[in-house]
């Protein structure tokens, strides 16, 4: 199929994107509640404790008076994160580093995925000011060249990778209700009495390859520096060294140790650690429930956060002497059966979300360029069940 393409400002109701609220304010108790870029993650909006204006504020930012049903973008710092605004957020407004498209003639999820097309992104990424953080200005945000098919076929296109989506996010509650049970086991079987870090636990300190080593293209093993490739259970994959200096094993509970600290994940694989991490092996054979003693200990981590503009940090002898309640005796054997499980379970989950991701983002450029056509994946489907 021979696929047209168009500017994105034909797309959008008179043509226009908007900007928010050039000071969003710092009120969070009364007035309009503002959605700014760092609240848009992963498709969705993320917004616990809003910042707020004055409702006079918010009516001078008329056109960016939220309804329902429009797509934001995020024009500052992670510029392109995208999410459709939920009808419950209708009356809301946006910071200035947020665009709000009202598509127009167009289905509002196909269009959030076009945006998403790796071509789309490219011409995103040629016209970025980064001469302090990454910026789109909205005249470049226009003239963004897209696919464009008719709206049937547009339909069907959202239809396909919006079921991948939805399954993720399904996995991803699944996840979270798992991993929330998990510390109710936990906190349930703790007994009297703590006990030291290194007392139960193996520890490696990181540290951090030659610079010279680093790649981006997938060679040598993956290294992690700190939290910014950590996810929900374990990190994602974007920096290897073809030379290690510091390993962690598949299993280890990776522990960052620079702010914020005490944030862990579980390494799935072998890597490397930077001076960021510690990987952190329990010597009573109880991983599962160690991990989770880890998560809980929010009080013993609060010494070593940043005050001011000093970062936070937890030395080696700090980390091995960190506190940590006990279980009670009792249920030492019943907790890490069970904590394991869920483990098992959540780590099948994401496993599934990591297949679907990799079928959604393959599936992407092929259906946008017309490569590939939504009945052919239907024909497919059918020949399988067949």
């Amino acid at each position: 199929m021979t696929v047209d393409t168009v500017r994105l400002g034909t797309l959008v109701a008179d043509g226009r994107v908007s900007y928010g609220i050039v000071q969003p304010g710092s009120a969070r108790e009364t007035g309009v509640p503002v959605v700014r870029a760092g609240d848009i993650r992963g498709g969705r909006i993320d917004v616990l404790n809003p910042l707020r204006v004055t409702p006079e504020a918010s009516a001078r930012h008329s056109r960016t008076v939220l309804r329902g049903g429009e797509l934001l973008f995020s024009v500052v710092g992670t510029v392109g994160e995208t999410a459709i605004v939920p009808y419950e957020l209708a009356g809301w407004n946006v910071a200035r580093a947020v665009a709000v498209l009202r598509p127009d003639g167009v289905s509002t999820r196909w269009l959030e995925y076009a945006l998403q097309s790796p071509n789309v992104k490219r011409q995103i990424d040629s016209y970025l000011n980064t001469t302090v953080q990454p910026t789109l200005n909205l005249a470049d945000l226009t003239r963004l060249i897209l696919p464009h098919t008719p709206v049937p076929e547009q339909q069907a296109i959202a239809e396909v990778l919006g079921a991948l989506d939805d399954k993720i996010a399904a996995n991803s509650a699944l996840a979270a209700t798992a991993d929330l049970y998990a510390s109710t086991v936990l906190l349930g079987s703790l007994g009297t009495g703590r006990v030291r870090l290194d007392s139960i636990a193996h520890i490696t300190m990181g540290s951090s390859p030659k610079g010279d080593t680093l790649n981006e293209l997938g060679q040598g093993v993956p290294f992690y520096q700190g939290v910014r490739d950590f996810g929900f259970r374990s990190p994602s994959r974007r920096v290897f060294t073809t030379a290690p200096a510091r390993s962690a094993n598949a299993g280890d509970i990776l522990v960052s140790v620079r702010a914020p600290v005490g944030d862990v994940n579980v390494a799935d694989e072998p890597v490397c650690i930077g001076r960021g991490i510690a990987a952190v092996r329990s010597t009573r054979g109880t991983q599962a429930t160690l991990l989770h003693q880890l998560k809980a200990e929010r009080d013993a981590w609060a010494p070593f956060e940043a005050e001011g503009t000093v970062f936070g940090s937890i030395n080696r002898d700090q980390l091995h002497g960190i506190q940590l309640n006990v279980v009670a005796p009792k249920r030492v054997e019943f907790v890490e059966q069970e904590l394991a499980g869920i483990e098992s379970s959540i780590a099948a989950t994401l496993a599934e979300n990591r297949t679907l991701a990799a079928t959604r983002d393959a599936l992407l450029p092929q259906l946008m360029s017309g490569k590939l056509r939504v009945r052919d994946i239907d024909r497919a489907a059918s020949g399988v069940e067949a």
